[in-house]
Parts: C-alpha cells; sequence; structure tokens
C-alpha cells in the first residue's frame, strides 16, 4: 500500500514542522547515547525506558523556563536572532525530497535555492551576537559568521560539481539520474563528497569546529545572553542541520 503525501501546500508544511520536530528529539538522544558510550557511561537513562523520553522532557523544561533578556539589549535584534536562524533552515526541507512523492515543493532550481537559504542563518548568528550587547556573544556571533563564510565556497563547489555531472539543479531529477547510472554520485565523484562533508561539519558546528561556540574561551557562542524558549530556537535550529545534512 502506497502512501499519497496531501496536495494541501499547508498540510505538507504542518507534516514537514512534526518530522523536523521529531528528527532534532531523535538525534539529540542518539547523540547522547553515543557521546555516553564513548565516554564508558550510560547516557540517559531515567526518563523513560533507557531514557527516550529525555528529549522530550528537556523541551518541556525549555518551553516553560522564564524567558530573560539583558536590559542592555538591542530587543527587536535580540528577539529576531533566533526565528532567522531557524526559519532558513526549516525552509531548506520544504524542497529536499524523501521519495518521489515526499517533498513539499519539487523546484527546478531546488539546489540553488538551497544554496542560498544555507546562507541566511548566519545573519541570525551576528543578530543574536550584537543584539545581546555582550562582548563574548558579539566575538561568538563573529567567529560563527566567519567560519560558515569560508566555507560556503567549498561546500558550493562541491554541490556544483553534482549540477554539472547530472546536467539539473532539481533534486528529484538527481536522484532519478543515480538511478538511471545504477550508481551513487559519491562513485563519480569521491573527491567532492570529501570536501561536502568537512564543508558540512563546519556548517554545522561539529567537532572539530566548534570553536564559535568554545565554552572556555566564548561561553558559548552568539547565544550566550539566550534562555527558555529563544535558547531552544537555536538548539532546534542547529540539530535541525544536523537532520538536512543526513537527509
Amino acid at each position: 500500500m502506497s502512501f499519497e503525501f496531501p496536495a494541501d501546500p499547508v498540510i505538507r508544511l504542518v507534516l514537514l514542522a512534526a518530522v523536523v520536530f521529531n528528527v532534532v528529539l531523535i538525534l539529540t538522544y542518539l547523540e547522547r547515547k553515543v557521546l555516553g558510550r564513548i565516554q564508558q557511561r550510560m547516557g540517559p537513562m531515567r526518563t523513560g525506558p533507557h531514557g527516550v523520553l529525555q528529549a522530550p522532557a528537556d523541551a518541556i523544561k525549555l518551553m516553560t523556563k522564564e524567558d530573560l533578556v539583558p536590559n542592555d539589549a538591542d530587543k527587536l535584534v535580540f528577539g529576531l536572532a533566533p526565528f532567522l536562524v531557524f526559519v532558513p533552515i526549516f525552509m531548506m526541507f520544504v524542497a529536499i525530497p524523501l521519495t518521489a512523492s515526499l517533498v513539499v515543493k519539487s523546484l527546478d532550481l531546488g539546489i540553488f535555492y538551497l544554496v542560498a537559504f544555507s546562507s541566511l542563518h548566519i545573519v541570525g548568528l551576528l543578530m543574536a551576537g550584537w543584539g545581546s550587547n555582550n562582548k563574548y556573544a558579539l566575538l561568538g556571533g563573529v567567529r560563527s559568521a566567519a567560519q560558515l563564510i569560508s566555507y560556503e565556497l567549498p561546500l558550493a563547489f562541491a554541490i556544483m560539481g553534482v549540477v554539472i555531472l547530472t546536467g539539473t539543479l532539481n533534486l528529484t531529477g538527481v536522484v532519478d539520474w543515480q538511478a538511471a547510472v545504477g550508481m551513487p554520485l559519491a562513485v563519480f565523484q569521491p573527491l567532492g563528497l570529501l570536501i561536502f562533508l568537512i564543508a558540512s561539519l563546519a556548517e554545522m558546528g561539529r567537532t572539530p569546529f566548534d570553536i564559535p561556540m568554545a565554552e572556555s574561551e566564548v561561553v558559548g557562542g552568539p547565544w550566550v545572553e539566550y534562555s527558555g524558549m529563544r535558547w531552544a530556537i537555536f538548539f532546534l535550529g542547529e540539530y535541525a542541520k544536523i537532520g538536512r545534512a543526513h537527509v
């Protein structure tokens, strides 16, 4: 029995939001478990069977936590920054096809769309650092922006190699090309795949590219002054980027 994706774009966006939120919860749980195993401990175990409810419990805690705003902060910039980080990342999922029919909108310029939106959240990080009126937050925002801009170019070049080889900017067309050839693009462009993986790690701020958020130097990066739901939105955007990279 095949699943027919609803035609209404609003319903598709609601389903997409539910998928993104659940992916973030799953990735949070898996990362804690893997890190726990690496450090020879169990990871989350207390909330739910084997700690599976720890991530939802943390989400509820953050949503009910007090939202603090520094007195000297630029209130408008401070408030908009989390949304300018998360919304572009969420919008990238709109054009990513999970299957031929499981896609919110199949775009002829889908790859161009992804590259364009992948750069917008940099503005949100700079706004978070500037609007907080905190020197550590500003330093973290500038370092985050510098790192992301530095790795945008090799990431774009790696993606353009795919476009040149397949002859299309449509993501569904890229998948169809691989199906027609019978081999993944990694076979034809192993160097491009390596560059893409390294640049993606830098885009996601994962080790060893987590310097902009170094707690020993900039005490947590551009969102050091954020708390409650606003901080949760930054957290949501970070793990949504990881989910996007896996897709």
